[in-house]
């Protein structure tokens, strides 16, 4: 079977912030390289080849970009079993390592060119001149040669050539980064004390990476173990105290390298991104470092080694009858251990947090004081730092979540036979703590409400006023804060969507309610032969007690907004008393009709009540007194009168009124929690 190198290669991802990878797999070739020579002398260098010239800065700490590599080893080199290997397509021969067979092809996803030089010993030294790259359609030997022996050693030198765009430009330009990201890598050698020496070379700068860790790593190591479905993971905690980019990060390893990493603040809510942590036996700061390795990850690496196989996203009951192991599974008890371990370092941080989220609830958000007491190991897990905007959304999840449970809690308690209550102390005791809760809960959406009437009557007050143009709003402004427009009661089935409380607490209370809608668009059974559009239409419930299907409404209710401060009533038809006694002529007149078109009669003896809400403008007041005689209030901020003919009770009501009148019904409620 014919293989297409360019085919195989294209097929390989690798995304463009991985462009360190095809020199990670050359550092790990190596390795292996050493570990099969079974020397202790291992080295590695790794030389960064720079545009231009090679002494890595230009003008003004620049970095002339890197365009190519040279990764020199001592290892086995290019011997027989090697050379076949390497020229194998996913080769088999390294399988026990965890190796693929295709690493070297991500060489080419980055380079157009690969030259190779080994000398390698078989019975004699031997050299081995190479070539890889597309146009060969894979691995061409140049030469084999034999050498003599004298001052002959193993040797393999890969020069990494034509650095490939984007790669290129996502590749790390200071030796430092570069050696950092290595010892991630291959942390779990330098861990478990199977590096070689590796040096990173950059002209006249030399990064040591194994004194590099064991100054800043090995010292502040922990080992911990936890199992899983019968499988150990062992897990080596580092702190390092001199990092100057990384951040708190989990590794997932397989085979002594890493595979996936996971940000630790985004697991344990006290640690904070771009914060390192101090250590309070020292003073001094580290960014904490987690990896995990295992048999069961060295088994089961996928081919790219960016994940693993035979690992399901969540648990659940499948996995758990198949024996299977979820992320979530390892994270959880990784997340626990590691939030146990760095407990001591994180106590300020946690107690800094939690007084920061009570003075939120206790001065800008008592709906959730009832979390204070019922959910300390949830507020506990809420990541510091955050706005009032994402805090907020996060205390409304755990309520949410909590009042669902006491739902949920209700329902076994009532389901229970009441004599267990009294036969069983147990019952009583979690019914008492049941009631407990419910109880502080229930003040709680009382208090909420509270706080929520406090807010619309300052939206309210705060509409009246003229805008930045100098112009008052239109009364379609003050309509939406009441109730929303073009809307009936089927469509708002809140009690906090709508605030008709403002105007009188009973209008919450009704059968039907249709805002800003005409009659003659009004559902079945309420529909009337008219364009007429009142701002809000009230019909209560049917009297009670009568036996026919046509039954009359105990009453309806009209209520019509004008805007602050109008003064243009000259016309008698535009005149709000006008207005309203037109809509009360036109439904009267007409009978409605039922969904099947059976007549439903407003009877001569069923009353209007009309609420009128305007500025008692001087015109205002002349209308209402002198052309139709209506009687002031005692707080001269009212009208009212009573027509006999229409039976309709009409209130002309000011804003000012209004908002007073709704401030003192409420007082009590705004004094007893403070706001």
């Amino acid at each position: 079977m014919d293989i297409s190198l360019e085919g195989r290669v294209n097929n390989i991802p690798l995304p463009e912030s991985k462009s360190l990878f095809p020199l990670f797999e050359a550092v790990i070739n190596s390795i292996h390289a050493i570990e099969d020579r079974k020397i202790s002398n291992g080295f590695i260098d790794i030389t960064l080849i720079r545009e231009d010239y090679q002494s890595g800065l230009i003008d003004h700490g620049n970095f002339a970009k890197v365009v190519g590599l040279s990764v020199i080893d001592n290892g086995i080199g290019f011997n027989s079993d090697n050379f076949q290997s390497f020229s194998t397509s996913d080769s088999l021969y390294k399988k026990s390592r965890g190796s693929k067979g295709i690493g070297r092809f991500l060489w080419l996803k980055a380079f157009a060119d690969i030259h190779i030089e080994s000398i390698f010993s078989k019975n004699g030294f031997y050299k081995r001149n190479l070539e890889f790259n597309f146009q060969h359609n894979g691995v061409k030997q140049i030469s084999c040669i034999s050498l003599s022996d004298e001052d002959c050693q193993n040797f393999t030198k890969i020069d990494f050539l034509n650095f490939l765009p984007p790669y290129r430009d996502n590749f790390p330009q200071k030796v430092e980064t570069i050696g950092r990201r290595i010892l991630e890598h291959c942390i779990s050698y330098f861990v478990l004390g199977k590096a070689p020496r590796i040096n990173v070379i950059d002209g006249n700068n030399n990064f040591d990476i194994n004194d590099y860790f064991c100054k800043y790593l090995e010292a502040f190591s922990n080992s911990y173990s936890i199992n899983i479905k019968n499988n150990e993971f062992t897990v080596t905690g580092i702190k390092y105290y001199n990092s100057s980019d990384l951040k708190h990060t989990l590794y997932y390893c397989a085979n002594h390298r890493t595979v996936i990493s996971h940000q630790l603040h985004k697991l344990i809510p006290n640690l904070l991104e771009n914060s390192k942590i101090e250590d309070y036996q020292n003073g001094k700061k580290f960014v904490y470092l987690a990896f995990v390795s295992s048999k069961f990850f060295d088994e089961n690496v996928n081919q790219e080694r960016l994940g693993f196989n035979n690992i399901i996203e969540v648990h659940e009951g499948l996995s758990e009858q198949l024996g299977l192991i979820s992320y979530q599974e390892i994270r959880e008890k990784l997340v626990t251990l590691l939030s146990q371990e760095l407990s001591p370092y994180l106590e300020k941080i946690q107690e800094n947090k939690l007084q920061e989220i009570q003075k939120y609830i206790v001065h800008e958000a008592i709906q959730y004081r009832p979390l204070l007491k019922y959910a300390k190991e949830d507020l506990a897990s809420i990541k510091p730092g955050l706005s009032s905007e994402k805090l907020d959304t996060e205390l409304y999840k755990i309520k949410s979540r909590l009042e669902l449970s006491l739902k949920q809690q209700s329902e076994e308690i009532l389901s229970e036979p009441i004599e267990n209550f009294d036969k069983f102390p147990i019952y009583r005791q979690e019914y008492s703590k049941f009631l407990e809760k419910h109880n502080d809960f229930g003040v709680n959406k009382l208090a909420e409400y509270v706080v929520h009437r406090k807010i619309i009557i300052e939206l309210f007050t705060r509409h009246l006023a003229r805008n930045d143009e100098n112009r008052y709003p239109l009364e379609s402004e003050i309509h939406e804060i009441i109730f929303p427009m073009r809307a009936t009661s089927d469509d708002i089935n809140s009690f906090q969507k709508q605030n008709l409380w403002i105007i009188d607490e009973r209008l919450s209370y009704h059968y039907h309610l249709s805002s800003d809608i005409p009659l003659n668009k009004l559902p079945d059974p309420l529909r009337v032969d008219s364009s007429s559009r009142p701002d809000i239409i009230i019909f209560n419930n049917p009297i009670l007690l009568v036996d026919t299907q046509n039954t009359p409404y105990s009453s309806i209710t009209i209520v019509e907004f004008k805007r602050p401060m109008r003064k243009d009533y000259d016309k008698e038809d535009e005149n709000p008393i006008s207005q309203v006694s037109s809509y009360i002529a036109k439904i009267r007149a007409n009978n409605l009709e039922d969904r099947n078109g059976r007549l439903i009669h407003v009877t001569p003896t069923t009353p209007f009540y009309v609420y009128v809400i305007c500025d008692l403008t001087s015109n205002v007041r002349n209308i209402l007194e002198n052309t139709f005689g209506y009687i002031i209030t005692p707080d001269q901020n009212g009208y009212f009168n009573f027509n006999k003919n229409t039976n309709a009770y009409i209130e002309v009501l000011s804003f000012d009124k209004v908002i007073k009148d709704a401030k003192l019904r409420n007082k009590i409620l705004f004094d007893k929690l403070g706001i």
